[in-house]
């Protein structure tokens, strides 16, 4: 359980609406301290907002856990004391309850800091959600799928597992699977770590439980880092996304194109657009409406069926993750696979 968000011993600030907590740390993980504060505040109804200077960079599962909720933000203060967001560079203020974007001002100011478009050399990235669902049994092993993504994008399985960064947990199906049944039903959230050293590619991810109508799914997202600027072919991954499909029961599946730092960490500059690799709809979609109909979508020509035969899911194989306009083959995708108002419940 969390601690009650006035107590939560990260927390600098508590407004109305947020939770201001300020770290002047050069990398910024998810902490024990920051991961208290964010279940307090999610507890509270309140949203986190950051606080950090321009030099600091932060990690995988706080970019990809922190920033989910409409006020959650990374607030950055410039070399000038203004602050801006760290994720898009828009110029913000404080109002007094929380740091909103900063309306524009004075002919010719850029509605961007100046501090966020600094050139910096990039580095290529992709990054995986894949959801899957099991049956809530005794003899259920969590962390497989995990492996599985972690051993064909970096070269190895995680190296660990823990509650916050830095991870302290050796690697362990078992160990992990046991701490998810003590929580249960109660919801769960870990981080991966890769395995270090230069034969392997950086990475990290997260691993979430949370238990539905139909079972219990699990939820890992990971974040790797290439050698340079290039990333593998949308069918390469579409075979990872394809074993996976084979030996779980698949819900979907969504690959970016990134960028970031040669360690995986991303810092408050402008780096480029993520654009979407594929994506996969799972078995649940395709017994919606038809394998047939599912591979017909306009603009992507090679999608197929992957999986069991006599369970298919889909994979759509949409750009090559450095392509903006992809995007427009990605919302045609979504308007085909979730209609208007399933999206508009979702």
């Amino acid at each position: 359980m969390p601690n009650a968000l006035i107590f939560s011993p990260g927390v600098d600030l508590i407004t109305e609406k947020v939770a201001v907590v300020m770290q002047d740390r050069p990398v910024v993980g998810m902490s024990a301290w920051l991961s208290d504060a964010v279940a307090s505040a999610k507890a509270a109804g309140r949203a986190v907002q950051l606080v950090t200077p321009r030099s600091s960079r932060i990690t995988w599962p706080v970019r990809s856990a922190l920033f989910r909720t409409a006020f959650a933000r990374w607030v950055v203060s410039g070399d000038d004391g203004e602050y801006f967001d760290g994720l898009n560079g828009v110029r913000l203020q404080w109002n007094g309850d929380l740091f909103v974007a900063r309306a524009a001002t004075g002919r010719g100011k850029p509605h961007l800091h100046p501090d966020f478009l600094v050139r910096v050399q990039p580095f290529g990235q992709f990054q995986l959600t894949v959801r899957v669902r099991h049956k809530p049994v005794a003899s259920l092993v969590l962390g497989r799928v995990a492996e599985r993504l972690f051993t064909a994008a970096s070269g190895a399985a995680p190296a660990g597992w823990s509650t916050s960064e830095p991870v302290t947990q050796p690697w362990s199906p078992d160990a992990l699977t046991e701490y998810c049944r003590r929580r249960a039903p109660q919801p769960t959230w870990l981080v991966l770590a890769g395995q270090p050293g230069g034969e392997f590619r950086p990475s990290i991810g997260t691993l979430e439980t949370r238990r539905t109508r139909s079972g219990l799914d699990e939820t890992v997202t990971l974040a790797v880092a290439q050698p340079g600027l290039e990333l593998p072919e949308p069918h390469r991954i579409g075979e990872w996304i394809d074993e996976i499909a084979d030996n779980f029961e698949l819900v979907s599946a969504t690959v970016l194109g990134s960028y970031g730092a040669a360690d995986g960490s991303y810092e408050p500059r402008f780096l480029g657009i993520a654009c979407p690799i594929g994506v996969a709809a799972g078995n649940e979609a395709v017994r919606a409406s038809s394998l047939a109909e599912l591979l017909k979508v306009e603009g992507v020509s090679r999608a197929l069926a992957i999986g069991p035969a006599h369970r298919p899911a889909v994979w759509y194989p949409i750009g090559d993750g450095r392509t903006p306009g992809d995007w427009q083959r990605y919302a045609k995708l979504m308007n085909k696979l979730v209609p208007g108002p399933e999206r508009g419940r979702a």
